[in-house]
């Protein structure tokens, strides 16, 4: 396990304790708009996304509820830049994680929106960092 995602009483998706969350979904990328922290790396994504025509929705954030028709999630950080989810299981509350419960796989190849952000965010974090 790499990081716990918070989630409100309706199952919106608002952040992890170190990392900010986003979801694809038809090509969109959905991330809070509110109540997270404004992390350095989540600003440089959606700018990234404005340069690329990536659509980015701020409301509604992704709800648990929706998982199935997810193309894709990923988690920024400082430490982290943009890491994408392979594996996403929802446990029932105050129980371990058990067969049966809702979980998703994903398997990216790299067409796919959520390996190229994750390449952009690498991208441009290195461009940044070797000029004067």
């Amino acid at each position: 396990m790499n990081e716990i995602v918070l989630h409100d009483e309706s199952g919106a998706l608002l952040e992890g304790t170190q990392t900010n969350f986003y979801a694809i979904i038809k090509g969109k990328l959905y991330t809070a708009g509110e109540g997270v922290l404004e992390g350095t790396v989540r600003r440089l994504l959606l700018q990234i996304c404005a340069v690329h025509d990536v659509p980015v929705i701020l409301d509604p954030p992704p709800n648990i509820e929706d998982l199935r028709n997810w193309e894709g999630a990923l988690l920024s950080s400082t430490s982290r830049l943009a890491l994408p989810i392979d594996w996403i299981g929802v446990p029932k509350e105050g129980k371990p994680f058990a067969a049966g419960d809702l979980s998703r796989a994903f398997n990216y190849d790299d067409r796919c929106l959520t390996r190229r952000l994750v390449r952009w965010v690498e991208e441009e974090v290195a461009q940044v960092s070797v000029e004067p």
